[in-house]
């Protein structure tokens, strides 16, 4: 059965737009060390990751269709979603008008893929709900911890997760989930070695998840929500089709349950 829309309120709450004085910049000029973020957000982000089926991502679409979807997210489960900024100038328009809209607060919003200083400005002029990278980078996590707004950065070696665990610890962070990105040609026994070393985080994988190996990586011990564009078709969502993406999203609801009682 569908569950009941609920109204969110929003708590990721963006402080304010990063300007050009950053926190690294106020520690060179010697005013003080790092100011620690707030970490009620990012916590709060890390446990609707944890506890969600999958994260669905989205390209560009139409507003009336985005809007639509959104609903249909939540009502099927799946708390989250992220927009991919492909193209930047694409997306903007169309969010700030969805963001207008009641459907602001029926789900958490991401956007994704910032992959510079730049990037993650522009997108926080919308102030989302958090920003997702295919690749961690320093720059994107100064902006996010200016901004107040929770980053959700890609890794894949082990290197990548202790780069990421030491740039978040300059801030007072602790990574509990990241982007596992791509999943090509990882195996199982490396998924085990990586949340071996690293056991307080979790992993959403990507690049790409379907159908067929939904369950093959949700059942995996340390990975959770799994994310991409071939869970919610674009091509589903470019029709507007209300139907079959509702389809699609239980579906996937059922899958994950498999997935989690194999675990």
């Amino acid at each position: 059965m569908p569950h009941e829309p609920q109204v969110l309120t929003p708590h990721f709450v963006r402080r304010r737009l990063p300007d050009e004085a950053t926190h690294l910049d106020r520690e060179s000029r010697g005013e003080g060390r790092l100011l620690p973020a707030r970490t009620t957000e990012w916590d709060d982000l890390a446990n609707l990751v944890i506890s969600a089926p999958a994260l669905p991502t989205l390209f560009p679409c139409a507003e009336d269709v985005l809007r639509q979807c959104a609903r249909l997210v939540v009502s099927e489960g799946f708390p989250a979603l992220e927009m991919l900024a492909r193209p930047m100038d694409r997306l903007l328009p169309v969010l700030r008008n969805v963001f207008k809209s009641p459907e602001r607060t029926v789900v958490r919003w991401g956007i994704g893929t910032i992959t510079s200083r730049e990037a993650a400005l522009e997108a926080l002029q919308l102030s989302p709900d958090f920003l997702v990278s295919p690749a961690f980078s320093h720059r994107v996590l100064e902006v996010a911890v200016e901004a107040g707004v929770p980053y959700l950065p890609g890794v894949q070696s082990f290197q990548d997760v202790q780069d990421v665990i030491d740039a978040f610890d300059t801030f007072g962070l602790k990574p509990r989930v990241l982007k596992l990105c791509p999943v090509f040609n990882i195996t199982p026994q490396y998924v085990e070695g990586i949340r071996g070393c690293f056991p307080g985080i979790s992993f959403c994988p990507t690049g790409e998840i379907n159908l067929e190996n939904f369950v093959y990586w949700k059942r995996l011990p340390g990975i959770v929500a799994p994310m991409g564009a071939d869970l919610l078709p674009t091509e589903i969502i470019a029709r507007g089709d209300i139907e079959a993406m509702r389809e699609r999203l239980q579906l996937l609801r059922a899958l994950s349950t498999e997935a989690n009682a194999a675990k």
